[in-house]
């Protein structure tokens, strides 16, 4: 079941091409475990090859002793096998958002030495269906509701997005495949745990598809973002910071904020919000300023 699931999405969503080597990521969790067994199984089918990739994030006291977990699993199935280690900092907030970015950038870099043409990452369903809860629950735009991309332009993958969680846990289970749950997956003061713990809980009482829906909803805002993206105007050269305000004002709405969000995003490294986005588009028939940030602000 997993193997036919996982094989349908990466040819709908043209995932890999024949002739990739694909870097698969695996924590040694269940999810990413069983990513690496099922895309060994499909190698021969899909005619790519693969290595494996672990990161220790020096984080807890097991953590080196689940890197060589994972390097044995590779081991098993005659894969080569890349290891690593970063340094978090302990200090300020989101400490997660740091291990992800510093687990990303080495990812990346092994990528690159060893010829990799994708990065697989174990992300499923649920944590599709977990990435647009909190996002509905922060307020987002349909841009925030395409949710956990199945491919981005930096060749990351994710062939897990149509499997369920507790589908994978049953497929490594079956297979007598070691894994490790980590921890903090059970710590409430991160936003996704107590989304996955407490608030999804209680809405699966009404909805007992609601992952698959929440799921559906964020594959057709992606398919929309990409349609309204590929509308777009062409950026301005980099470093232009004057726009032509009749040009604009022919767009519609929806286009429009789509493309002052790219532009300022480009030009000043800030990610403006929808509020800031609608008051840019008032100074198109008006004069006034907006301000941004500490450093950067729109002004007609």
């Amino acid at each position: 079941m997993i193997t036919s699931t996982v094989l349908r999405t990466v040819r709908e969503r043209g995932l890999v091409s024949r002739g990739d080597h694909v870097l698969v990521a695996c924590s040694g969790g269940p999810d990413s475990t069983a990513l690496v067994h099922v895309l060994h199984r499909l190698r021969t089918e899909l005619g790519i090859t693969l290595c494996v990739a672990s990161i220790d994030h020096g984080l807890r006291p097991e953590s080196a002793a689940e890197v060589d977990q994972v390097s044995a699993l590779a081991s098993d199935l005659g894969l080569p096998f890349y290891g690593a280690r970063v340094e978090v900092t302990r200090q300020g907030p989101s400490i997660q958002g740091r291990a992800r970015e510093l687990r990303y950038r080495e990812l990346h870099e092994i990528a690159r030495t060893h010829g990799a043409t994708c990065i697989a990452l174990g992300h499923s369903q649920d944590d599709q269906a977990e990435t647009v809860l909190a996002r509905i629950l922060r307020g987002t735009g349909i841009r925030g509701l395409g949710g956990i991309e199945p491919r981005r332009a930096d060749g990351v993958i994710r062939p897990l997005l149509d499997c369920r969680r507790s589908e994978l846990r049953t497929y490594v289970h079956e297979r007598g495949l070691p894994f490790i749950d980590d921890p903090s997956n059970h710590q409430r003061d991160f936003e996704r745990v107590r989304i996955r713990h407490e608030i999804l809980p209680v809405l699966l009482e009404e909805d007992l598809s609601l992952v698959e829906h929440l799921s559906a909803i964020g594959r057709e805002a992606a398919e929309l973002n990409a349609y309204l993206d590929a509308q777009l105007p062409e950026l301005p050269p980099p470093g232009e910071r004057t726009i032509a305000v009749d040009a604009l004002t022919e767009l519609a709405a929806p286009i429009r904020i789509r493309w002052l969000r790219r532009w300022i995003d480009r030009e000043t490294g800030l990610t403006p919000n929808r509020s800031h986005l609608v008051e840019i588009g008032r100074l198109l028939t008006g004069k006034g300023e907006v301000l941004l940030g500490s450093d950067w602000s729109v002004r007609r």
